[in-house]
């Protein structure tokens, strides 16, 4: 492909995670498309086959890198044949590389405003793709990584810990968000850095603090629950 055809394409992409995150799939015509990304209505078809195949490619884009990060991150603590891991770098290892594929990624909260609002339409535009690309190969990997470090759990108790550390990873995302949505020197952004000063740190520092805090919270609620057998 031509430089020239990778930039339109490019172009399109970028519009299209904007506008599909701020007014959701149903609510954004092919002319609308064409006109953010400065191109000929003909070039979303030429493209992309289309609006629905555009949203599928904007989806895949993000997905599969933090996806093949998240994975290799996983892949590189297991390979360690000196210092085989605990369950608390495990969940270290996920909860970092989804913050920072999230956090420190240009365009990061336009597209976790579209998952939010894909994850809520009922037409489910993207689920598939989002579920199948995305959500199947990282919690198989992890699972099984979670299973050989403590063997005492079963599958449906790795699937309860999993739900729970992703939803305190998408929690600290949007509370991030939601800050950055404001003026900085509003007194929103005031009033939440003064409840949950975190918010105050450089995106790097802010990583570091929530990753530390939901891997204790996470280790320790297993240890308590579900507490290693000797053997």
């Amino acid at each position: 492909m031509s430089e020239e055809k990778q930039k339109t394409k490019d172009r399109l992409l970028d519009a299209a995670e904007n506008l599909f995150a701020s007014k959701g799939f149903d609510d954004v015509s092919i002319r609308e498309l064409a006109a953010a990304a400065d191109v000929n209505v003909a070039a979303v078809n030429y493209h992309f086959q289309g609006k629905e195949n555009l949203f599928q490619q904007v989806i895949l884009r993000r997905f599969v890198v933090q996806r093949d990060n998240t994975l290799k991150a996983l892949e590189n603590i297991l390979s360690d044949a000196s210092n085989k891991p605990d369950i608390a770098l495990v969940i270290q290892t996920l909860v970092e590389e989804y913050l920072k594929g999230t956090l420190s990624s240009p365009g990061g909260g336009s597209f976790m405003l579209l998952v939010a609002r894909e994850m809520q339409s009922q037409n489910h535009h993207g689920s598939t793709t989002f579920f199948k690309e995305m959500v199947m190969p990282v919690f198989q990997a992890y699972s099984m990584a979670l299973m050989d470090v403590r063997p005492c759990l079963r599958q449906e108790q790795i699937n309860w810990i999993l739900a729970s550390i992703v939803g305190q990873i998408h929690h600290f995302i949007m509370r991030w968000h939601k800050k950055k949505s404001f003026d900085a020197q509003s007194e929103e952004v005031q009033i939440m850095v003064r409840v949950f000063p975190a918010l105050g740190l450089s995106v790097d520092d802010y990583i570091t603090q929530v990753t530390n805090h939901i891997t204790a919270f996470s280790t320790a609620a297993i240890d308590s629950l579900y507490p290693e057998v000797s053997p």
